[in-house]
């Protein structure tokens, strides 16, 4: 098993762009996803890594942030998960490294009609992904990039939207692939995180691997081909899985 440095330094390794995200749920998130992307932060700075898209920000806020190299005092995007304090954490630790925020979610404004379909999720996600596929079309080939996004955006495979059986949902992962020409690095915590009771995809090996996992500090995993499950080893929707203790939603 590995930490979550020794995953993200191999992904950068891999790829220029690696994808990591946390998991929430409104106004509801497992805090631990956050503070494994606070100790992620140094390891990719070290790796070359200047910039942080994150889902969410807008062009204001990040302009304002990157300018003063600081949170903005006023309540300029605070608003949602932006202005939970452990998320502020993290945009504070990656502007103290020197990381440029990156706004790349869609512009809502845009979507006439329902936001509960597999049309708008499409939709937002196409939209997320070209908008960092242009921002990368207009920095150096050699540019690395961290992307922070949540839930299951991540994913490099479809999967069915939420109660619309049969629907497909292309995400983030999938569409960026598509529209840049570059396999992103993902690495997805959300597998045991139970969102709700007894109900994380891998939770009896939160007790399998629970001796790895606390040498670990509590979070740790692997790449999926050296996963020992096959089952995971065929999931072709991330490159590493993080698994740990900490999976409960606040």
């Amino acid at each position: 098993m590995r930490s979550p440095e020794d995953l993200v330094r191999i992904g950068f390794e891999r790829s220029r762009v690696v994808i990591v995200n946390e998991c929430h749920d409104g106004e509801r998130h497992c805090p631990r996803t956050r503070a494994i992307g606070r100790r992620l932060l140094p390891i990719a700075r070290r790796t070359g890594v200047r910039h942080l898209a994150m889902e969410a920000l807008h062009e204001a806020f990040a302009r304002a942030a990157n300018t003063a190299r600081r949170l903005p005092t006023d309540s300029l995007g605070y608003f949602g998960y932006l202005g939970q304090e452990d998320m502020r954490a993290l945009i504070a630790d990656a502007l103290a490294l020197g990381l440029d925020l990156v706004a790349y979610e869609c512009d809502f404004n845009r979507w006439q009609g329902d936001t509960w379909t597999p049309d708008f999720g499409n939709w937002r996600d196409a939209e997320e992904a070209r908008n960092l596929a242009e921002f990368l079309s207009g920095m150096p080939r050699d540019t690395r990039l961290l992307v922070w996004c949540g839930n299951s955006h991540q994913r490099k495979t479809p999967q069915e939207y939420p109660g619309v059986v049969g629907s497909t949902w292309i995400r983030l992962g999938q569409r960026f692939r598509e529209l840049s020409g570059i396999d992103p690095f993902v690495i997805d915590q959300s597998v045991t995180v139970e969102y709700r009771w007894r109900r994380s995809r891998r939770r009896s090996d939160v007790k399998r691997f629970s001796a790895e996992l606390r040498a670990l500090g509590g979070t740790g995993g692997f790449l999926r081909e050296e996963d020992p499950d096959p089952r995971w080893r065929d999931d072709l929707s991330a490159d590493a899985w993080l698994l740990s203790l900490e999976n409960s939603m606040h």
